[in-house]
C-alpha cells in the first residue's frame, strides 16, 4: 500500500529544551507504517537548536525572532518590528512548504508562525512542558487547535482549546535506547565508581559552573563526575581521573544519563522528562525567579526529585555534602520520578499530531 505523504512544520528553539521533545516527535513520526513524514524547523539564528536539528537530518530555516518584555530594555522599541518580520517569514514558509500542521514547544520564534497558521488555516498544535505556561505559548493559544501537556495541572490554562492531553515527556531515540555501556566506553568511566553528572543548560551553565567548583573537591572523594560546563567553560584549571569536563554532548547523552547515579540539573522539562523515563535520581537548582521554581514544586510535593538544601551552599561545604551522600540511596527516588509519568508521551503525541492532521482534512 502506498504510503500517504505528510508534511509537518516545527517551531521553536532559543535553548535545547523547546528543541529534543519536538525532535523526539520527530522519531516517533517518521516510522509511521501508514505515512511518509517531511519536516521543516523553523527557529532562531543564534540558538542551539540550529546545530541539533541539521544533526538530526531534518531542513532549517532561520526567522527572525523577537522578545515580547513586560520590562524596560531598549530592545523593546526594535523587538516588536522583528516580530512582524517573523510573522512574513511564517507566511512565506507556510505557503512553500504546506505543512499539514505546525506544532511549537515554545520560544518567540514560534509566535509570529502560529499567528500565520491561524490566518492560513493550518492546525497548529502546543507542547506545553512546563506546570506554568509562558508568555510565547500563551499568546499562541487563541491561534491552536490542540495542546498536549506534561502536568495535568496546566490543562484549566488553555481552557479554549478544545483538544486537551496530558501526554508525559517526549524524548528522543537515544534516551529509550540508551546504554550505560556505551558511556563507559565513550568518557573512560570507572565501572566500580559511582557517576554524578551534572548539567546545567545553556543559560545555567555558568552559576552552576561556579557552584562545581566550590563542591567538587568534596565529591571527587568518592565519586567519578561528569561536568557538562556549556560552551566556553571546558574545565581545564581542574584535572583530575575521575573528572570530566565537556562543554556539550553531540551524540551519547541518554547513554550518560543511563549511566548516572545522580544528575545535578536545572528544573527544565526537557532534562526532568528524560530522567523520569529513565528512572533517575536527581538533585534540582531551578534558576531563581523563573517557571522552573515552579516545575521543582510540583515534584517535591510528589516526593520525586531532591531539592538542593540550603545547606549544601553554606560553609562548611565539606561536612554537608558529606551527610547529603551519606543519607543518599541510589534509585527510589528516581523510580517515583519515573512513576510520575505512565511513560514517555511520544506514542500519544504522535496521535494527537495524526488526530489534527485528519479532522482538519476531513473538514
Amino acid at each position: 500500500m502506498e504510503q500517504q505523504k505528510l508534511r509537518l512544520m516545527f517551531t521553536g528553539g532559543g535553548s535545547g529544551g523547546p528543541t529534543t521533545p519536538l525532535l523526539g516527535l520527530a522519531e516517533t513520526l517518521k516510522d509511521h507504517e501508514e505515512y511518509s513524514m517531511e519536516f521543516l524547523f523553523l527557529g532562531t539564528s543564534r540558538g542551539p537548536e540550529r546545530r541539533m536539528v541539521e544533526e538530526f537530518g531534518m531542513p532549517y530555516q532561520a526567522i527572525p525572532a523577537g522578545k515580547l518584555r513586560r520590562y524596560w530594555d531598549w530592545k523593546n522599541l526594535s523587538d516588536p518590528f522583528l516580530v512582524l518580520v517573523g510573522f512574513f517569514y511564517g507566511v512565506f514558509y507556510l505557503l512553500k512548504f504546506r505543512p499539514q500542521i505546525v506544532i511549537s514547544a515554545g520560544s518567540f520564534a514560534s509566535v509570529p508562525v502560529a499567528w500565520a497558521s491561524m490566518i492560513l488555516r493550518v492546525p497548529h498544535l502546543i507542547l506545553q512542558m512546563d506546570v506554568r505556561p509562558g508568555l510565547a505559548n500563551r499568546l499562541m493559544k487563541p491561534c491552536s487547535n490542540a495542546a498536549a501537556f506534561y502536568f495535568e495541572s496546566t490543562l484549566n490554562t488553555f481552557k479554549g482549546i478544545q483538544k486537551r492531553e496530558v501526554v508525559g515527556p517526549v524524548v528522543r531515540s537515544n534516551i529509550l535506547n540508551s546504554d550505560p555501556k556505551r558511556a563507559e566506553a565513550e568518557w573512560g568511566l570507572d565501572p566500580e565508581k559511582p557517576l554524578l553528572t551534572v548539567t546545567g543548560g545553556g543559560q545555567g551553565a555558568g552559576q552552576l559552573n561556579r557552584l562545581v567548583e566550590l563542591w567538587l573537591p568534596v565529591w571527587l572523594q568518592n565519586w567519578q563526575v561528569v561536568h557538562l560546563t556549556g560552551k566556553g567553560h571546558t574545565g581545564e584549571n581542574k584535572v583530575h581521573p575521575d573528572y570530566h569536563p565537556l562543554e556539550f554532548v553531540e551524540h551519547g547523552m541518554g547513554d550518560l544519563l543511563a549511566r548516572s547515579d545522580l544528575v545535578i540539573t536545572r528544573a527544565g522539562m526537557g532534562i526532568l522528562g528524560e530522567l523520569s523515563v529513565l528512572a533517575k535520581d536527581a538533585l534540582v537548582i531551578p534558576m531563581a525567579g523563573t517557571h522552573q521554581e515552579i516545575n521543582m514544586d510540583a515534584l517535591v510535593k510528589k516526593d520525586s526529585v531532591f531539592q538542593a538544601d540550603p545547606d549544601l551552599f553554606k560553609e562548611p561545604i565539606d561536612e554537608n555534602w558529606k551527610q547529603f551522600f551519606n543519607n543518599f540511596k541510589p534509585g527510589p527516588m528516581g523510580e517515583k520520578l519515573h512513576q510520575v509519568w505512565s511513560g514517555p508521551g511520544n506514542q500519544a503525541l504522535s496521535a494527537m499530531v495524526l488526530s489534527c492532521i485528519d479532522k482538519n482534512l476531513r473538514n
